[in-house]
C-alpha cells in the first residue's frame, strides 16, 4: 500500500503542529484538522482557501438525543444509539454562514429530516441570487430490516446539494433519487458508503479540485478523494475519529 505523503506546501518537508488541543497535519494535497469546524472553516475564509466543492456528513441531532427520551415509554420499537456522532455540537446558522463565506462552487450537506427547512431555505431562498438548489434522496437499496414487521423500513437519507450558479456539473438529466446500498464498515456509527461519495466527488469536481470535508468522522470522504486524485481539507472534532481517518487516509 501507498504511505500517503502530508506536505508542506512546497512538498518537501513534512510538519506536525500542535496548537492547544489541535492537531494539524498541513500539505500540498491533504490537510486534515482536528478542530472546530466553525472555527476552521473561519480560518479557510480569512485565507480564502479556493474550495470546489463541500460534502458534509452532519450530526442530525435525532437518534442519539431521542433515545434515553423513548425509553421511558413503553412500546417503543428499539433504542439506537450513535453515540455522540449524532450530536449536533454546532449552531446550523453559524455552519451555513461560514459555507457562504467560503464562495465553494458546490455542496453535498447530509441532514436529517427536521434539519431540511433551515437548509434548504438558506440557499434557495436567502442566497437565491446566487445558487441553485435541490432537495436529492438517498435510496438505500439494502435497509436495515429492523421494524419492518411493524411499519415501513428506514431506506432513505436526505441530501441538500447546492451549486453556485455557472459552476461545473458533470452530469446530464441526473435523477435526485440516488440509489446505493449501505456500507458494512463499523468504523464510524453515521458512515457514508464509498461508492457514493466517489459519485457526488465525480459529479461536481475535477482531477485536482479541493474537496472540503468539515465533519470528517472516519475520513470516508478522504479515502474517495485519494481514489479520485482530488485534493481534500478534512475537519473532524473528535480525536478518536480524527486518528480513524487519519490512519485510513494514510494506508488506503
Amino acid at each position: 500500500m501507498k504511505k500517503l505523503n502530508i506536505l508542506l506546501t512546497s512538498l518537501a518537508k513534512r510538519v506536525i503542529i500542535y496548537l492547544a488541543k489541535i492537531l494539524i497535519f498541513k500539505g500540498g494535497s491533504i490537510l486534515l484538522i482536528n478542530g472546530d469546524c466553525i472555527k476552521e472553516m473561519k480560518k479557510l475564509s480569512d485565507k480564502k482557501e479556493n474550495i470546489n466543492c463541500i460534502i458534509a456528513d452532519i450530526p442530525y441531532d435525532e437518534v442519539s438525543s431521542l433515545g434515553a427520551e423513548r425509553a421511558k415509554y413503553s412500546g417503543q420499537l428499539r433504542k439506537i444509539n450513535k453515540e455522540k456522532a449524532d450530536v449536533l455540537t454546532f449552531s446550523l446558522d453559524e455552519m451555513l454562514k461560514q459555507m457562504n463565506n467560503i464562495k465553494f462552487d458546490s455542496a453535498y450537506i447530509f441532514v436529517g429530516i427536521n434539519q431540511i427547512h433551515k437548509v434548504y431555505n438558506f440557499f434557495k431562498y436567502e442566497l437565491n441570487k446566487d445558487y441553485m438548489c435541490r432537495l436529492v434522496t438517498w435510496h438505500k437499496t439494502n435497509p436495515s430490516p429492523a421494524n419492518g414487521q411493524h411499519m415501513f423500513l428506514s431506506a432513505s437519507e436526505y441530501i441538500i446539494f447546492v451549486k453556485r450558479r455557472k459552476t461545473k456539473f458533470n452530469g446530464s438529466c441526473i435523477h435526485n433519487v440516488l440509489n446505493f446500498p449501505t456500507c458494512k464498515s463499523k468504523l464510524h456509527p453515521t458512515e457514508k458508503p464509498q461508492k457514493l461519495l466517489e459519485f457526488l466527488i465525480k459529479t461536481s469536481t475535477h482531477e485536482n479540485d479541493v474537496v472540503l470535508d468539515f465533519c470528517m468522522g472516519s475520513g470516508s470522504t478522504g479515502v474517495a478523494c485519494k481514489s479520485l486524485n482530488r485534493k481534500f481539507i478534512g475537519i473532524e472534532l473528535d480525536e478518536k475519529y480524527f486518528n480513524v481517518a487519519k490512519k485510513r487516509i494514510e494506508e488506503d
